[in-house]
Order: C-alpha cells, then structure tokens, then sequence
C-alpha cells in the first residue's frame, strides 16, 4: 500500500512540475520549480529526469533551462481537434440518433485504438451500450475498421499483427484488406456481429479542412433488426452525417462517396 501512496504522489508532483510552464514562463530553471511548487530540489530534479526519460520536457544544456517536449505539440492537436469535432457533430448525433432510435457515437484515433469521445443513445428497448473514453480495437467491427480502411498500409499491419499476437488469432490479409478497400471505396464500413455478437455498427469517416481523416461517425444497433433495405438507408444517413460534420471543419469533398 505505501509503494502505492508513494507513486500516485510522484505521479501528482510531476504533474505540478508540469503546470509550472506557462506562456509568460515557456522555460525555467531548477529554482523556479522549487520556488513554484515547495519540494525539495533533489526531489525536482529526480522528477525532472524522469520526465525528460519520457521526452516530455527537454533540457537545454547551455543554459540548463527546461521546456515542455514536443509529445504535447501533438497532445495540443489531439485535444483541439477533438473539442472542435464534439463541438460540430454533437447537434448531427443527435438529429441522426432522433431518426433511426438508434445509438450514435463519435469516434476518434488515440495510437493504436479508437476511443468514443460523444455519443448519444437510442430510444430503442434493446440497444447497443458504448463506452466513452474506452480504447476500442480497430481491427473488429466497423467502427475501428473504417479507421483502418484511410490508414497506411504499415500501420494497418502493424495493427494486425498485433492484434494477432495478443489474441492468438491469424487474420486472413487477402479478403480483410479487400474489404478495406471497399470500406474506402464506398466510404462507409459495415459490420454485423464482428466485435460485439448479435450487433450491427455502420461507421463513416470524418475529414478535417486538410482532408484528413480525424473521427468516425458510428450508428449501432442490434443485429435482428438489420435488413438490406435498412442497412441501404443507414448507411446513407451515416454518409451524410459524417458529410456534414465535415463540410463545419472546413473540408471540401471531391469525391462523391
């Protein structure tokens, strides 16, 4: 237990550390940190160190100052990308959710997984649960495999073999990145029963104004309700959602998916 306590109190003084940096104090010294926060300057510089190990500060070594590492450049666009997409595709979730009964969720890429950042619920007596800020696997049910369906070839078989060894599963390349193809092709992936057994899920990408692909909109719902004529019209519904999502953060479709 006090190993426990001891390192959720590292963990918290290096998040201190952290909010020292500030626009007016893009840099600081040793001193400043320990004159910011009160501890001790051999437990600032432990932290320091551990910090820097992970690239999340740097060090200049002229003059000995810190700064934030380039990790948080990225943290930056994650963050400001994911408020603008919540932002814009809150009112369409629902509109989409409003029509089907159906569960609609907004997903995006966090390294190797995708995590629902909004959703909306269907009406519907027996509808699917979705987690927000769970990592889903990309490589199961449309919603991870649309992801996959945009991405470079390298990270879509990094992807698998991953999930390969973890799962103990081989996954068939020839018919898996032939759907993907056609997931692209149509702009639209569709899956029922692949993650989740007896479910349905029906994913469509987003683009950002540089036309790349940021989140997914999803709709899931239970399996027995599917039919080709149901699937057709969702699948437009979701298309056009995603269309409009995209058109609010500045993208200007050419193909017509």
């Amino acid at each position: 237990m006090t190993k426990k306590v001891d390192t959720v109190q590292a963990v918290e003084r290096a998040v201190d550390l952290l909010y020292c940096f500030s626009l007016n104090k893009p840099e600081l010294s040793i001193n400043e940190f320990v004159e910011q926060t009160g501890l001790k300057r051999p437990t600032v510089f432990r932290l320091l160190t551990s910090l820097k190990e992970k690239g999340l500060i740097i060090r200049n070594e002229t003059d000995g100052l810190y700064r934030l590492g380039l990790p948080f450049v990225g943290f930056g666009q994650i963050v400001s990308e994911t408020l603008d997409v919540r932002k814009e595709a809150l009112p369409i979730l629902k509109e989409l959710s409003n029509q089907t009964n159906e569960t609609t969720s907004l997903n995006i890429l966090q390294s190797t997984h995708r995590v629902c950042v909004e959703k909306v619920d269907g009406s519907e007596d027996i509808r699917q649960f979705v987690r927000l800020g769970y990592p889903y696997p990309l490589v199961r049910g449309a919603s991870g495999r649309i992801f996959l369906a945009f991405a470079d070839r390298t990270f879509t078989e990094n992807i698998l073999q991953e999930w390969e060894r973890e799962n103990e599963e081989e996954i068939e390349r020839g018919s898996y990145y032939k759907d993907l193809t056609s997931f692209k092709e149509n702009g639209c992936a569709v899956s029922l029963g692949d993650r989740v057994f007896g479910a349905y899920s029906i994913s469509a990408p987003i683009f950002n104004a540089s036309g790349q692909m940021i989140a997914g909109l999803s709709i899931s719902g239970l399996g027995a309700r599917m039919n080709e004529e149901l699937e057709k019209k969702l699948t437009q519904q979701v298309k056009d959602g995603a269309n409009k999502i995209s058109s609010k953060l500045g993208f200007q479709q050419i193909s017509n998916f």
